[in-house]
């Protein structure tokens, strides 16, 4: 195989391992916003925060042709999120395949 091919798949690798370290980062943080809304009887959603992150996390990316990508990626994890936090909510933890049941 082509080494540039195998350099660059070794690359995603490497990012994709970091961007797992990061989603459960994130996913802890998640954890503690559910308790603070299940707390304080707030709903999940909040549109207006949901407008604030991709306002300012559109800044972080440069190259104007990956923007929309980044705020589709950053929409999706926003959706996961908010899936997880109603679960959390109900009191509820997701069993290791996802399916919340």
């Amino acid at each position: 195989m082509d080494t540039k091919l195998e350099e660059a798949r070794k690359k995603i690798q490497d990012i994709d391992r970091e961007i797992a370290e990061l989603f459960e980062q994130r996913m802890q943080a998640v954890r503690e916003i559910a308790a603070f809304k299940k707390e304080h009887g707030l709903e999940v959603a909040d549109m207006a925060q949901e407008r604030r992150v991709l306002s300012r996390n559109a800044a972080y990316i440069h190259d104007e042709q990956l923007k929309p990508y980044y705020l589709t990626f950053m929409r999706d994890i926003m959706n996961v999120s908010k899936q997880y936090q109603e679960q959390l909510m109900k009191g509820k933890e997701q069993d290791s395949r996802g399916s919340g049941t």
